[in-house]
């Protein structure tokens, strides 16, 4: 039983810092010979049951602007299992998009935009709290 203890405290500092650590925010940008997409929070503080917004930016390489692009924005919460929600998503300007969902807990979420664009797939997230 003494060997249980130290064996239980180890997880939950696992789980813990899985929870809580800095996670990278170098997934929130992409960019390859073709495209670029970007996205970011739009506001610095997220609420439980109040509409989170993200802003998506898509241009070419050749700095035009991506429009009426397939795109699909959803946020969850990374290691827990409370579901994913999607986001509706407007065209606020050529090649910017306005992303708005709601969190429905205080924690860390994930917010993951999706590019459907010629015969590629394209995926950026960010990572937000909810106080």
């Amino acid at each position: 039983m003494e060997y249980c203890f130290p064996a239980v405290l180890y997880f939950a500092a696992i789980i813990l810092f899985r929870q809580f650590q800095d996670r990278s925010q170098a997934e929130a940008f992409y960019s390859d010979e073709q495209i670029r997409m970007e996205i970011q929070a739009a506001q610095s503080v997220a609420m439980p049951m109040k509409e989170t917004a993200f802003q998506i930016f898509i241009t070419e390489l050749s700095e035009n602007p991506v429009m009426s692009a397939d795109l699909e924005l959803n946020i969850s919460m990374p290691d827990m299992f409370c579901g994913v929600f999607p986001a509706v998503i407007v065209e606020s300007e050529p090649g910017v998009y306005t992303a708005t969902a709601v969190p429905v807990m205080q924690g860390l979420w994930q917010a993951e935009a999706a590019l459907r664009w010629k015969d590629q797939s394209v995926k950026v997230r960010t990572l937000f709290k909810v106080r």
